[in-house]
């Protein structure tokens, strides 16, 4: 690209203006001293707000962390104390759920038991093992089992003594109700409720 020669003078004519153009003094630029302090006096009460806000920040600041820290540690402390109840009521729970099992092993090797003693009253182990209506030493009347015991008078019982024995006997004592009830037994009849 040729360039014409008065272009190129105009040119350098520019720069030349440009570089010898005054530069700025520091003195031109600065303020004189009755402005500066000025300036001060005018933003030295907006530095102290500035300086007490940034204080109250900081002054709240660790207020707060020490109450959220203590807080902290206290929440720490109870959880602490709840777990370790709560392992406790886990303990006790499943200590009483093997009780609970031991309980209804028991109550099903009880009940085992009594369909045995049931069996062996009605149906005794001799040699062709023959079952009856009644266990042994028991009567049977119009289809209920009793059982009489005629104590000498100084052995009777009262009646309270006597329902008390018959219901050991998994039985309950005969009320009476007609003359011929009363000429079979006495107050001691006891009447078999067992299965």
């Amino acid at each position: 690209m040729k360039r014409n020669p008065q272009e190129e003078i105009e040119e350098m004519e520019e720069e030349d203006n440009y570089v010898n153009a005054p530069a700025w003094t520091v003195d031109e630029v600065a303020a004189p001293p009755d402005q500066r302090s000025l300036f001060f006096s005018r933003s030295s009460p907006l530095i102290a707000v500035c300086w007490l806000i940034l204080l109250v920040i900081m002054g709240l600041r660790i207020y707060f962390g020490i109450v959220l820290e203590s807080k902290i540690t206290n929440l720490t402390t109870q959880n602490q104390q709840l777990e370790t109840q709560n392992q406790q009521l886990e303990t006790q729970r499943n200590n009483l759920t093997k009780q609970i099992q031991d309980l209804e092993t028991n109550w099903n090797k009880l009940n085992v038991s009594r369909a045995q003693w049931s069996i062996d009253a009605y149906c005794p182990k001799d040699k062709e093992r023959q079952c009856t209506a009644c266990q042994k030493g028991w009567g049977l009347r119009d289809s209920n089992c009793y059982a009489y015991f005629d104590a000498a008078p100084p052995n009777r019982k009262t009646w309270e003594e006597a329902r008390q024995d018959c219901r050991g006997r998994s039985s309950d004592l005969v009320v009476v109700q007609s003359q011929t009830d009363q000429d079979h037994g006495d107050p001691t009849s006891c009447l078999d409720m067992s299965p």
